[in-house]
C-alpha cells in the first residue's frame, strides 16, 4: 500500500471507536469514516452499481490533505465504504486532489479532475504561486486506479484567465468529448478596480486525451468573482448550466449563504441576475453534482455543507472526529420553466411505518423521520423540530418558507451550531412539504422540490421530537435504522 493511502488507513483505525459511538450519524446520507469531507465528485453506475467519490480528508477534521473518499450503493440509500482511491502522489498534484467528475465508456470508468499546486513563498495564489492541472486515470472496477495522465496545464489557458481554473465535467455529445471547466477571469472596471469574473470554459476531443479550446463562457456582467463545480446538462429539452458562483452579495430572500449553488438555462444566459436560480435555500447547500442512471434519470447530490462557515456556524460533530455528508440523492425534473428536485424513488421502498403520537409530539430518537404535510394553500403554518429550548421552526405564510433557529430576542439553539435563519420563495404559494430527517440533516422539499432547503441540526436522541399543532392533511413516517430494503 502506498504511504499516502497508509496514513488515511491509519487514522480511520485511529478515530473509528470514537466516530462509531457519535449520536449524530447518519443512515442514508454518505459521511466520511473519520475527519472530513466536502465535493461529492465521480458520481456514476457502473455495470448497475453506483459510485461516489467525495473529496476526503481522514487526517483533520478540519479539512487539508485530500484524497478521494469511495462509497459504492445498489439503491442510491444504503452506502459501503470502501477506501480511497486517489491521494497527492503526482508534482502536478503536489497540494491535492481537487474536485472531478467521472464519464463511464467501454466498460471502463474514466475520471478527471483537478491536480492543485501552491508553490511555498510570498504569493497571492491568484496571478501567481499556484498550478491547476488536468488530469485523467482509468478504472476497471471503480476502486484500483491507473497511473496518471496530464491532459491540460496552465499553458493551456487563455491568457486572461487566473490561476484558478478546476472541477471539470466530462461527458460524451455527438460522437466527442467535452470538459467544462470553473473559472476566474482577470477583470477590471472603469475606474481601474481590480474586479474578477467568474466563468467557465469548454475545450473538445476526440479521443479523452488530447482537448482543445472549443468556447469560454464569460458574462459581460460580473456575476461573481469565480464559478466553481461546472455541471452542462440537459433536461425535458432544456440545457443548463449549473455551476457555485463566488462572491455574489446577500439579499434578504436571494444568496444568504457565504457561497452560492444554482442554475440558468442557457436560453436565459444573457441576465444571470434575474435568470439565475439556487439550488438550495438552507444553510448547508454547495458543489452539487449530477449524473445519468442507466435508466435515463438525472440524479443530483450536493455536499451538505458550505465553505469557510467556521467564523459564523459550526458542526457539532466536530468533537467526535468527524464532519459533513452529503445531500439525499434527488431526481430532477423540468417542466413549467423550473427545475424540481425530490428525493430518489428509492426511499420509497423502505420500510416505512407510522409515527407514533405522544403527548402532541412525534418522536424519532435513533429511526429516521419523513413527514408530508399537504394542502397547505398558503395558510401561515409552524412546524417545530426538536424541544421546545432548543429547536429549528419552519414557519410557512403565503409563497414563503423561513427556516429558523432563532428565538423571540435572537439567539440560536444550540442545535443549530449558529445558524439563523433562512427563507425562500415559491413562484405562486405553498402547497406541501416534505420533510426528511435523517438523524443530523433535515431536508426540506416544497411544491414536489420546487423549493429545497437543507440544514444539518444536532440534537440528541431524547431532543428528536416534531410538533406543529393542529394540521389535519399530515402524515409522518419512520423508518428503523438497520432496515434493509424489501
Amino acid at each position: 500500500m502506498k504511504y499516502g493511502f497508509q496514513k488515511a488507513k491509519e487514522a480511520e483505525e485511529k478515530m473509528g471507536r470514537t466516530v462509531a459511538g457519535c449520536p449524530f450519524r447518519t443512515r442514508y446520507h454518505i459521511m466520511p469514516p473519520v475527519g472530513w469531507l466536502n465535493d461529492p465528485n465521480g458520481l456514476c453506475q457502473f455495470k448497475g452499481e453506483f459510485q461516489a467519490y467525495f473529496q476526503y480528508s481522514p487526517l483533520n477534521v478540519n479539512g487539508g490533505g485530500g484524497y478521494w473518499g469511495h462509497c459504492v450503493s445498489k439503491d442510491l440509500l444504503h452506502w459501503e465504504y470502501r477506501e480511497p482511491v486517489l491521494t497527492a502522489d503526482i508534482p502536478q498534484d503536489a497540494s491535492g486532489v481537487y474536485s472531478g467528475s467521472a464519464l463511464v465508456e467501454d466498460n471502463k470508468i474514466y475520471i478527471f479532475y483537478t491536480g492543485n499546486v501552491k508553490k511555498p513563498g510570498d504569493y497571492d495564489y491568484i496571478d501567481a504561486g499556484r498550478t491547476s492541472t488536468q488530469i485523467l486515470v482509468e478504472s476497471e472496477d471503480g476502486q484500483n486506479m491507473s497511473e496518471k495522465t496530464i491532459l491540460l496545464g496552465m499553458e493551456d489557458y487563455p491568457e486572461d484567465m487566473t490561476q484558478h481554473i478546476r472541477d471539470p465535467k466530462v461527458w460524451k455529445e455527438d460522437g466527442e468529448y467535452y470538459m467544462v471547466l470553473g473559472a476566474r477571469v482577470r477583470a477590471w472596471d472603469s475606474q481601474g478596480k481590480r474586479r474578477d469574473k467568474g466563468g467557465v470554459l469548454i475545450y473538445v476531443s476526440e479521443d479523452k486525451k488530447k482537448w482543445s479550446l472549443y468556447r469560454e463562457l464569460v458574462p459581460e456582467k460580473p456575476f461573481g468573482y469565480m464559478w466553481e463545480c461546472p455541471d452542462i446538462f440537459s433536461l425535458s429539452e432544456e440545457r443548463l448550466l449549473s455551476f457555485c458562483p463566488q462572491g455574489l452579495e446577500a439579499r434578504e430572500d436571494r444568496f444568504q449563504n457565504i457561497y452560492q449553488s444554482g442554475y440558468v438555462f442557457f436560453s436565459q444566459m444573457e441576465d444571470l441576475e434575474d435568470n439565475f436560480r439556487e439550488w438550495d435555500m438552507g444553510f448547508d447547500f454547495y458543489a452539487p453534482q449530477s449524473f445519468e442512471t442507466e435508466d435515463g434519470r438525472r440524479i443530483l447530490i450536493g455536499w451538505a455543507g458550505v465553505p469557510d462557515t467556521a467564523k459564523t456556524y459550526r458542526n457539532l460533530s466536530v468533537e467526535n472526529g468527524w464532519q459533513h455528508c452529503l445531500t439525499i440523492p434527488a431526481e430532477l425534473t423540468c417542466h413549467d420553466g423550473k427545475v424540481y428536485r425530490m428525493p430518489v424513488r428509492e426511499l420509497e421502498d423502505l420500510d416505512w411505518k407510522r409515527a407514533v403520537l405522544e403527548n402532541g409530539r412525534y418522536r424519532w430518537a435513533d429511526k429516521t423521520l419523513r413527514a408530508v404535510f399537504s394542502q397547505v394553500q398558503g395558510e401561515k403554518r409552524q412546524i417545530c423540530i426538536g424541544t421546545e429550548k432548543n429547536h429549528l421552526t419552519v414557519t410557512v405564510q403565503g409563497d414563503q418558507v423561513e427556516l429558523s433557529f432563532l428565538d423571540k430576542e435572537g439567539t440560536p439553539a444550540p442545535c443549530g451550531g449558529g445558524r439563523g435563519k433562512r427563507t425562500g420563495r415559491v413562484e405562486n404559494k405553498v402547497e406541501d412539504l416534505l420533510i426528511l430527517i435523517d438523524s443530523s440533516i433535515v431536508e426540506i422539499f416544497v411544491n414536489q422540490g420546487e423549493l429545497v432547503f437543507t440544514t444539518r441540526i444536532y440534537l440528541e436522541k431524547e431532543e428528536r421530537k416534531i410538533w406543529f399543532g393542529k394540521w389535519e392533511n399530515a402524515s409522518l413516517e419512520v423508518v428503523e435504522e438497520e432496515q434493509q430494503r424489501k
